[in-house]
């Protein structure tokens, strides 16, 4: 012990290096590092966290403008918070190094607009370099002794490893402090200790074999490294003066790719059927915030910025953009860093498509024209509103029978992720889009009941005089439970490759950016009304997943991006390509309701054994309340029984009893006990069916 503490007063972290300890596994990897650190007399930041809040971050400014603690800290003092209540230093009871921490349960009043601050005092018997992996939601300052070395004004999911900082760790008391802003809806913050940079190599060498640094951010309910037995992930390297953060993607006729970006540049990707011979060459720049983008030939291209739709054409063939045409600028723009143009979506008659986000608190969210809308551009540029009540609508696209659909965000009248199916004059259910009804084709039709199924809360609160009638709400085709499956839905895309990327054909795979995964849905048509089931599909990939495109190969293209709005994976942008390898998973196909229950296919026969077991197959349900709040719980959740269970004689049909269906339910599905004729569980035993109808 004495020849360990000489090691770390003479050289700091070089003591931790030469120092070596026993490796004793933990039940974690954060906890594995903290025990490594103990080990040699370092401090692992344990020990009394304490937390000061909630204090106002509201204002445009409330990002930059400083508060009390700012200033100076004193743990005796006492601040005047949000709303003008009395705070002061307490103690964070429970605070978990390595694990999100949900601050809401702090303040479970202050639900938008508010910060925090958390402080850990330490002592250090050596000077060295500790890493720090963060993660917020939503802004993170980080200080540490007096130096700010963190000021990010993000507006995202709090997840590991968004961020690092270094912690230049000195002999004797040492502060940090961690200020948190709070805009809407979640509140967290996550804290990690790594290792030192100069950490024994066999240390670190078994620390990662046992906890793979990627696996600090587990996507909950996805397979892991199942998944990648049927379909591999393969990376593409992009140019150093490529910045490739993914607004849009389509395949040339000629095979080429196109990707726009939202630093406003269109990149040409030839050979994009080999990633490792890939060839990027820029197509166009200049553009504005580029968000989607629609193949017309091997030389023209639409582009939707935040102001406008724009072709884009290569006159001369040379492979560079060299006319720029505005088709359509009708919409509004007031600067609101929140308000995304997304699209188009172009049907057969050229008619464009586009979604227009709303803007993000700080007085209306649709003080611009038609944000909130979709709005319908003719070819020679004429615009129809064309629908309403669409928040962050981040991905349009036709189906292949030719119909609309949308994937919006959780967020204020959104209770969670969920896939639209987008029809002219429909409200879909945010209201800030109203304030434009007026001078639209549907002028005096906001006066129908709120849809069936979706329950108004007229005592909200927020709103005590929210009006109790308004257009009806047009139910989503599909509910995706949020964090079970994503936090960020993206663009829905249709698989049209007849096989080529495995037995999915014909259904739809829609992205989240917040998870970094891709996830898959089984509509069917009932009453003619959409609806049906959504499963994970693959997780894994490097960074949030914003577009989806099916390759001439039968793949599928992943574009990506980060910034702002944060993603697991650790990389900031990039492309990536999943390719069916030919080995059939096992996995729930699809779902579909019957006169008196479910009826689950299969990609594989089922071990009829495995079915009967009474706790094989459970069944649960829930609904949503409509309110103004950011986001709804699952409310009113019912066990439902499945005694009445019967396979087929192929072993791939498993149809269920459920009595107690009702419309505007989502119905879960656990298959955990389930297994194939070969003994294999299935990849994916959840499922999540989201009921509008019922057979007649």
């Amino acid at each position: 012990m004495r020849l360990l503490f000489a090691l770390l007063a003479l050289g700091g972290s070089a003591g931790f290096a030469a120092a070596q300890a026993d490796y004793v596994k933990k039940a974690t990897r954060t906890a594995t590092i903290r025990a490594a650190l103990a080990a040699k007399g370092l401090p692992d930041l344990g020990g009394q966290w304490l937390h000061a809040g909630p204090f106002d971050f509201s204002g445009d400014e409330a990002f930059d403008a400083p508060l009390p603690p700012d200033k100076a800290i004193d743990v005796t003092a006492t601040y005047a918070g949000k709303g003008g209540v009395p705070i002061r230093w307490l103690p964070f009871e429970k605070f978990e190094l390595g694990k999100v921490v949900d601050l809401q349960k702090l303040y479970p009043a202050a639900r938008t607009k508010a910060a925090t601050y958390l402080l850990h005092d330490f002592e250090s018997k050596a000077a060295f370099t500790l890493p720090l992996s963060l993660g917020s939601d939503d802004t993170l300052t980080v200080t540490f002794n007096g130096e700010r070395l963190l000021h990010g004004n993000y507006s995202r999911a709090a997840v590991a490893d968004s961020d690092r900082v270094d912690l230049k760790v000195k002999v004797g008391k040492n502060r940090l402090v961690l200020k948190v802003g709070q805009y809407a809806f979640d509140w967290g913050v996550y804290v990690a200790p790594e290792l030192p940079g100069d950490t024994d190599a066999t240390l670190r060498k078994k620390i990662d074999r046992d906890f793979p640094p990627e696996s600090k951010t587990p996507v909950v309910a996805f397979g892991g490294a199942g998944e990648g037995k049927a379909y591999a992930i393969e990376t593409f390297t992009t140019p150093e003066n490529c910045v490739l953060e993914v607004g849009g993607l389509g395949f040339r006729p000629d095979g080429k790719l196109l990707a726009c970006t939202r630093r406003g540049e269109v990149w040409l990707i030839d050979n994009p059927t080999n990633p490792a011979k890939a060839k990027f060459t820029r197509f166009a720049a200049g553009l504005h915030e580029a968000l989607g983008l629609h193949v017309l030939d091997d030389r023209t291209v639409l582009v939707a910025q935040r102001p406008e739709l724009t072709r884009l054409t290569d006159t001369d063939g040379d492979g560079v953009a060299d006319l720029f045409t505005t088709v359509c600028d009708k919409w509004g723009v007031s600067g609101d860093y929140h308000e995304y143009a997304f699209g188009p979506a172009v049907d057969k008659a050229g008619n464009a498509f586009l979604t227009l986000n709303v803007g993000f608190g700080g007085g209306h969210q649709a003080k611009a024209a038609w944000r909130g809308w979709c709005v319908k551009v003719s070819p020679n540029g004429d615009m129809e509103p064309w629908a309403y009540g669409v928040r962050s609508p981040n991905g349009v696209t036709f189906s292949p029978d030719g119909d609309l659909f949308y994937a919006d965000n959780q967020g204020e009248w959104v209770a969670s992720n969920k896939l639209q199916h987008l029809q002219r004059g429909k409200f879909y259910g945010h209201q800030a889009g109203l304030k434009w009804v007026k001078d639209s084709p549907f002028a005096g039709l906001v006066k129908e009941t709120v849809a069936s199924g979706m329950q108004y809360d007229g005592t909200d609160p927020k709103r005590p005089n929210a009006p109790k009638v308004f257009p009806a709400v047009d139910p989503p085709a599909i509910w995706f439970p949020y964090g079970r499956m994503g936090q960020s839905a993206s663009e829905p895309k249709w698989d049209t490759t007849a096989g080529k990327f495995g037995p999915f054909a014909g259904q739809c795979f829609v992205g989240d950016q917040t998870r970094s995964v891709v996830m898959r849905v089984a509509l069917e048509k009932v009453n003619g009304v959409f609806q049906g089931a959504c499963f994970p599909f693959r997780s894994g990939l490097q960074c949030g997943v914003n577009r989806l495109a099916f390759g001439p190969d039968g793949s599928l293209y992943v574009g990506q991006t980060n910034r702002g709005w944060g993603s697991v994976g650790g990389k900031p942008y990039g492309l990536q390509r999943i390719k069916f390898t030919g080995e059939m998973p096992a996995e729930i196909h699809a779902i579909k309701v019957t006169a008196d229950g479910f009826a689950l296919t299969f990609t594989q026969p089922l071990d009829p054994a495995t079915v009967t077991r009474p706790d094989s197959v459970n069944l649960k349900s829930y609904t949503y309340v409509y309110m103004s709040n950011y986001g709804a719980p699952e409310t009113d959740q019912q066990a439902e029984p499945t005694a009445d269970r019967k396979l087929s004689a192929d072993g791939k049909t498993l149809t269920l009893s459920a009595p107690g269906r009702a419309k505007g339910r989502v119905y879960e599905f656990r298959l955990d006990g389930v297994k194939t004729l070969a003994g294999e569980p299935i990849l994916h035993p959840e499922a999540y069916y989201t009921l509008n109808e019922l057979p007649k």
